[in-house]
């Protein structure tokens, strides 16, 4: 076999390897919630040579507790996702009270949130979050779906 067509095989084998490695399991979070329910985005300054300068911005408390049951005694990393709608982009960051990391992500990534065994039932901690987007958001109404994955070790 030339060492072209072997090459291309071990690279295909190892695609297959690592995306079965990374396949992520969604986490029920449904017990989690945000105060206030509702946020209302404000309008930011506009500000020269600011990223988000007339964009708008909300803050939003969030209780999260997420059904960690069926791993426990398992080890693993945990990503906070936001699947990327039609609408204009949304930058989320966060502070939490040291359970889940802090972190920063943006419309159609996801960010690591925690790493290490899995011990108990639930994985619970509040984040303070600030959403901010572009001058172009031109929603009165948007719920935004923010979800958490697993990747099993």
């Amino acid at each position: 076999m030339n060492a072209l067509p072997r090459l291309l095989a071990a690279c295909a084998g190892a695609l297959l390897a690592a995306s079965a490695l990374a396949n992520p399991h969604r986490l029920d979070d449904s017990l989690s919630h945000t105060v206030p329910p509702n946020v209302q985005m404000q309008w930011l300054p506009i500000a020269p040579g600011q990223p988000y300068g007339g964009g708008m911005e909300a803050w939003v408390r969030v209780n999260v507790r997420i059904d960690t049951r069926a791993w426990m005694g398992r080890s693993g990393r945990i990503y906070m996702a936001l699947p990327r709608d039609q609408a204009s982009s949304i930058e989320a960051t966060w502070t939490t009270q040291g359970r889940l990391q802090a972190g920063r992500l943006v419309s159609g990534e996801r960010t690591l949130v925690y790493a290490g065994a899995i011990t108990s039932p639930t994985l619970e901690d509040q984040m303070q979050v600030r959403l901010r987007s572009l001058a172009d958001w031109q929603s009165n109404s948007r719920r935004l779906n923010f979800h958490f994955e697993l990747d099993v070790d």
